[in-house]
């Protein structure tokens, strides 16, 4: 995983996919094996957004894409 540069990782994730080096069957299948455990952990049979942050929404909390990453639950 890379948390840090993530901008660099998927610009080289899709250079590598549109010059076939990696397939994109790789990627599906990655998706799904993603897709199955958030299915598995239950993570879409409640979707209802947690609305006691909505007052931060806009603010200075977060003031560059890595503090978005701090903040996030990335799987």
């Amino acid at each position: 995983m890379v948390p840090y540069n993530y901008t660099e990782f998927i610009s080289n994730l899709t250079s590598h996919v549109k010059a076939n080096h990696i397939p994109m069957s790789r990627i599906d299948d990655a998706v799904k094996r993603i897709l199955r455990v958030m299915f598995q952990m239950g993570l879409f049979e409640h979707l209802v957004a947690d609305t006691s942050l909505t007052h931060q929404l806009g603010s200075q909390v977060c003031t560059t894409p890595n503090d978005y990453i701090h903040y996030t639950m990335i799987l």
